[in-house]
């Protein structure tokens, strides 16, 4: 397929949506991360963009989307080369680290089996919403490698150290009332209901001042990584910040006259 089509970006409001499209499997190359990283970083500068929806085009094999992401293509990796493992690794490491710093709300709308740096792609988001006929496995040990894009450090965090060992290095699947039950996604539903009940997910998130959203996103994934003293005096910080920008008290003026609060930059 061509390069340049590899990844999607539409926007409507304040939600903007990415589309993983190098069908059938969606498979990571070296282009699609950069053009991935690319429409991030653009989207975060934008004021105006307050939530991403990560999905999959369709790729038209009959079982909904049969794949939101199998990972890298393996043909990359098919000839040892140091070099290309350390661009690789640079790569992915911009690229979900953007996606993990974009200042709004972010969704994986996961509409067909994830395998290794797919897994990866939807635990870097805020929120996973899948469909119920997905599918989830790393199987990179049995390939000679790891899963690049953090998913040894991001899954424990979510599903607990003993059974993201027992997914990792056994390569134990995961049907999606699986993954619902240990955490590892936010909801399931039909596979035709996903990308809506995603927006309808953002839409609830957009409806927060930007700054406060921010703020509380921030201080949520800093409190496992800091003393709760440390915490509390970000926390403060940031009221300080917030209540100074007047969105307090421009809610409660939006509430009294009946309309959408004008909330301030981020």
């Amino acid at each position: 397929m061509q390069d340049e089509h590899q990844v999607t970006v539409t926007q409507e409001g304040a939600i903007a949506t990415l589309g993983l499209a190098n069908p059938p499997r969606h498979e990571w190359s070296e282009t699609m991360l950069e053009q991935f990283h690319n429409h991030i970083l653009a989207l975060g500068r934008e004021v105006n963009c307050r939530c991403l929806i990560i999905m999959a085009e369709e790729s038209g094999e009959g079982r909904g989307n049969a794949w939101f992401s199998a990972g890298l293509d393996p043909d990359i990796l098919a000839i040892k080369d140091p070099l290309k493992g350390a661009n690789l690794g640079r790569l992915f490491a911009q690229a979900f680290s953007a996606l993990r710093r974009f200042p709004g709300v972010t969704l994986a709308a996961i509409t067909g089996d994830a395998h290794n740096e797919g897994v990866a792609l939807a635990l870097n988001c805020d929120f996973r919403v899948c469909a119920d006929t997905a599918r989830f496995q790393f199987t990179t040990g049995s390939a000679g490698r790891l899963a690049f894009g953090g998913g040894t450090q991001l899954l424990p965090r979510l599903v607990g150290e003993s059974r993201a060992k027992r997914i990792i290095l056994l390569e134990e699947p995961l049907d999606a009332q699986e993954a619902l039950s240990i955490g590892l996604v936010d909801e399931v539903t039909a596979v035709g209901e996903v990308v809506l009940r995603a927006t309808q997910w953002a839409k609830r998130a957009v409806r927060q001042s930007p700054k406060a959203s921010r703020a509380a996103k921030q201080l949520i994934e800093h409190a496992r990584m800091r003393p709760l003293e440390t915490g509390f005096a970000a926390e403060r910080d940031w009221l300080e910040q917030i209540i100074d920008s007047g969105d307090p008290a421009e809610a409660q003026q939006a509430a009294q006259e009946g309309r959408s609060p004008n909330w301030s930059n981020p």
